[in-house]
């Protein structure tokens, strides 16, 4: 059994690439309520456009989805505004997940501990 299928013949299927809002796909500012996404960052949207053009599926993640209600509306005007698709909306990672792209994240090596590149400072917080 490969990793590939391991959750099933149709796991490629339900694979996604997650994609931060704030600070990753949209400049990050100062917070000024769910009405207020900053502008958008080229490289990443070029990224994600390429993406959707080769069939992948891209969820935006973000924490301001904790609050469906207020969050996803203007997200979904940004998304349109900006030339992006009706993208799921999510604040949840789940086992179809395969990546995820984001501005605070610090990649380990899995079963680990070890970062992957330099150690950040470990007590920095």
């Amino acid at each position: 059994m490969t990793d590939e299928n391991k959750f099933g013949e149709d796991a490629e299927s339900r694979q996604w690439i997650g994609v931060d809002l704030d600070g990753t796909l949209a400049e990050a500012e100062p917070w000024q309520g769910f009405e207020h996404i900053g502008k958008p960052v080229p490289n990443m949207m070029k990224r994600v456009k390429i993406w959707l053009e080769l069939g992948y599926r891209v969820k935006i993640l973000t924490a301001r989805a904790q609050d469906p209600e207020q969050a996803i509306p203007p997200i979904r005007a940004w998304l349109t505004k900006h030339g992006l698709p009706e993208l799921e909306i999510t604040n949840a990672k789940d086992m179809d997940m395969i990546e995820l792209w984001d501005d605070r994240c610090v990649q380990v090596v899995p079963n680990t501990g070890n970062p992957v590149g330099p150690n950040p400072e470990p007590y920095r917080r």
